[in-house]
């Protein structure tokens, strides 16, 4: 189960083909990830540390933004997620689709920034009230 606390816990790869055969063998043999796959093209591996890991290769959906300017894309845990996308929009952040409530307790959206790199944000709540 994922830690609940802010920083980079989720890293998202364009893994097309055999383009990221390097970065999941360091996911798989040196971080000691454990593999789920979730959907034919996407597979998804958890470290030990609760960082996850989403390689989206052929057959997998995603948003047509979400790979735009890297075939990296990195994820943030934050505590108050719509307080981070308006903070983040003050210093010329574009949100990208919408806030997605995947449940009562995760919300997750990706963002733009004024650079062009495109990052995702997310909140996990462990209690629900």
């Amino acid at each position: 189960m994922m830690k609940n606390s802010e920083g980079l816990k989720k890293i998202s790869i364009h893994a097309s083909g055999t383009k990221a055969g390097s970065f999941k063998a360091l996911v798989k043999d040196v971080l000691h990830g454990e593999e789920m796959l979730i959907s034919p093209g996407l597979s998804i591996f958890t470290s030990p540390d609760g960082t996850v890991f989403e390689f989206y290769g052929i057959g997998s959906h995603y948003p047509d933004y979400l790979f735009s300017h890297s075939e990296i894309v990195n994820n943030y845990q934050v505590t108050d997620l719509h307080s981070a996308l308006e903070k983040l929009e003050k210093q010329g952040a574009t949100l990208l689709g919408k806030v997605v409530d995947m449940s009562a307790s995760c919300y997750y959206c990706h963002i733009r920034l004024e650079d062009g790199n495109v990052i995702g944000l997310f909140q996990y709540n462990t209690a629900v009230l």
